[in-house]
């Protein structure tokens, strides 16, 4: 017997950091991105990956979150019976893309399934928290929640995620900057000043307002708002050091070519840029400014 399960990636729109000390965020799926995780009797523990193939328990520390899953579930259905887990598919890994929340999710449901643990969406979603604090130090459950949904996500640490289905009316440019995001360095690196810094403190109180700023001039449809919104939010982590000079160089082009607000997501030190803007035709022309700059890139209507 064999048990699959396909869980998608997330961007942050905004509130990252932020949203790890209470605050509000916005965070979308992304259907284009996704790895599916298999999981099937063997004979001995395995693991099968695009960057490790060997003993499941052997796999490199950056797989701690997922070993937990499978000690922790195989345990809860008292059962040590070697298996093979497999993953296909891809996400790039830490630029921001929630890959280790999806694993974590996908790896909790196929793992639910095979071993028929009936168990419940919040059990579920309590595992996948669990082995992203592992693998982050400290996680607000907001990727968790975006991986799990099929909608835009706002999310309030006490009241938990909300779906939110309206569209804004605009169009999202993802571009890849080639480089490895850190989010454990950059949460450890933007606590530090924070403990420093009283005015840091208010800089991350007001990332966290502009979360739900973003929130009103979507539902209201106002992509100049948020575009605004994106540029103000953009110089708060830049504050923050966690800013790099591929992203500023990429800021300087989106807004000269017409985007409406340009910001990183995820944790930085590298990863992906958000550019917001008008129409397609605006994100190509940033796209073709970028390209020789830019691993990749992805283009969504929102």
């Amino acid at each position: 017997m064999k048990s699959s399960y396909l869980a998608h990636g997330k961007v942050i729109i905004i509130g990252e950091h932020s949203v790890v000390y209470g605050y509000d965020a916005l965070a979308m799926p992304i259907k284009a991105l996704h790895i599916k995780t298999t999981i099937e009797p063997a004979s001995q523990m395995w693991m099968e990956t695009a960057r490790y193939h060997g003993p499941l328990f052997d796999a490199p520390a950056e797989y701690d979150g997922l070993k937990y899953v499978i000690k922790h579930l195989q345990k809860k259905a008292n059962n040590n019976a070697p298996i093979k887990v497999t993953y296909t598919g891809e996400i790039p890994m830490e630029r921001g893309f929630g890959s280790s929340a999806t694993v974590a999710l996908g790896t909790t449901k196929a793992m639910n399934h095979f071993f028929k643990l009936n168990m419940s969406e919040k059990e579920i979603m309590a595992v996948t928290n669990h082995a992203e604090m592992i693998n982050h130090g400290k996680a607000s459950g907001l990727d968790a929640a975006t991986v799990n949904s099929d909608y835009l996500v706002f999310f309030n640490k006490k009241m938990g995620p909300k779906t939110l289905q309206t569209k804004l009316g605009a169009t999202l440019l993802i571009m890849d900057t080639g480089q490895l995001g850190n989010t454990k360095a950059a949460v450890t690196s933007v606590k530090k000043l924070l403990d420093q810094s009283d005015a840091a403190k208010q800089r991350m109180a007001h990332l966290g307002e502009l979360a739900d700023l973003t929130k009103n001039a979507w539902l209201k449809h106002y992509p100049q708002t948020v575009g605004q919104i994106f540029n103000e939010a953009q110089e708060i982590l830049h504050s923050f050091k966690i800013s790099t000079a591929k992203i500023d160089q990429l800021q300087k082009i989106a807004l000269a070519n017409g985007a409406l607000g340009f910001k990183l997501s995820g944790g930085g030190l590298g990863g992906i840029t958000l550019s917001l803007c008008e129409n397609e035709t605006t994100a190509q022309k940033i796209v073709a400014k970028c390209e020789d700059i830019i691993s990749d890139y992805w283009i969504e209507q929102i």
